[in-house]
């Protein structure tokens, strides 16, 4: 076995280096950290490092049984197929820049079995997931989750979440010079996919935040720039991390009776609310960082009551409306 070994050093909870036993995954690594999102590095340094834990190989030495035995590996770990799908990803994405490093010694990209300079997808090893509609939470689910949230924090994160449309790397990833409170606006510079942008809070979630920083965070940790942080345990005055609102969402969802509430739900709400009261769609793309004009679909398709409401109002507009009648002709 010739494992590569990876040493990672993390800083105040974000991880600020990661090294491994050779170059070219280091090279790879390095590429992902310039050119992807922070949660992008961070993800793609473990799912490599299990992989590479897994197959005892180089990255030369890697071919197509080796990328079946880790599928193996991880179904038999019992891994959902969107975990295991962007596992085998950023082992795809490593020998595709690698190829482009050394063609000759990394001809092949052993996920998709092909040369990677023939014109043809090849045959890839991604597990087939189905692609669910996302859900909403109710009014009434979030009042009832909102109620028995503990502080201020915690109910400005997920205002954050819910009615500006906030990933939750977005959110505990704010940084107090990332706010302009003239404009209630907060600048989120590396979203999903490297896209800045700016977003807003309404009155609301702005006066909610503004307890938080006044009966809460205070003169607290000056040195710390980032907005949310933790209070408790050893993680005191450090960065509120994204598993952290994960286990509130799951703690308090289970206390409401809602143990399907994940952060991510209260943004697939938001983003549904502004679509159905009719936020022009380019606005709406960039509001909440989706670069495709398709990737607001999945929303439109939520509700079978607003498409229904949209319809009718379409047609009472119709000129054929004020002649057809049910009885037919005269």
């Amino acid at each position: 076995m010739d494992t590569i070994e990876f040493a990672i050093e993390w800083e105040a909870g974000r991880m600020k280096k990661v090294t491994t036993g050779s170059p070219d995954v280091n090279h790879f690594l390095d590429y992902i950290r310039l050119t992807r999102a922070y949660n992008t590095w961070v993800n793609y340094a473990h799912d490599l490092k299990l992989f590479f834990a897994a197959v005892g190989k180089q990255p030369a030495d890697v071919g197509r049984r080796d990328c079946l035995d880790f599928l193996d590996q991880q179904l038999q770990a019992g891994h959902t197929n969107t975990t295991i799908n962007r596992r085998l990803a950023a082992v795809s994405s490593m020998f595709n820049e690698l190829h482009l490093l050394d063609p000759e010694q990394y001809p092949r990209n052993p996920v998709f079995s092909r040369q990677l300079t023939a014109n043809r997808p090849g045959q890839s090893l991604y597990r087939q997931q189905p692609q669910p509609l996302p859900s909403v939470v109710t009014s009434e689910e979030v009042q009832a989750f909102w109620e028995l949230l503990p502080s201020w924090r915690d109910r400005t994160v997920a205002l954050l979440l819910w009615l500006s449309c906030l990933r939750v790397s977005e959110a505990v990833g704010l940084r107090f010079q990332d706010i302009e409170c003239s404009r209630r606006s907060m600048h989120i510079p590396s979203g999903k996919g490297n896209l800045a942008r700016t977003v807003f809070m309404d009155s609301v979630t702005f006066a909610i935040f503004n307890r938080y920083l006044d009966e809460e965070r205070q003169q607290l940790f000056p040195e710390v720039d980032a907005v949310f942080v933790a209070f408790k345990g050893k993680a005191r005055g450090r960065p509120l991390s994204a598993n952290a609102v994960q286990k509130m969402f799951r703690y308090y969802g289970q206390q409401c009776g809602l143990p399907h509430l994940h952060p991510h739900l209260f943004r697939h709400t938001g983003i549904t609310q502004l679509v159905q009261q009719g936020m022009p769609e380019p606005a709406l793309r960039q509001f909440v960082g989706h670069r495709s004009p398709d990737s607001l679909l999945p929303y439109l398709h939520l509700s079978d009551e607003f498409v229904a409401q949209e319809f009718a109002r379409a047609q009472a507009g119709l000129t054929a409306a004020t002649w057809l009648t049910a009885g037919g002709g005269s």
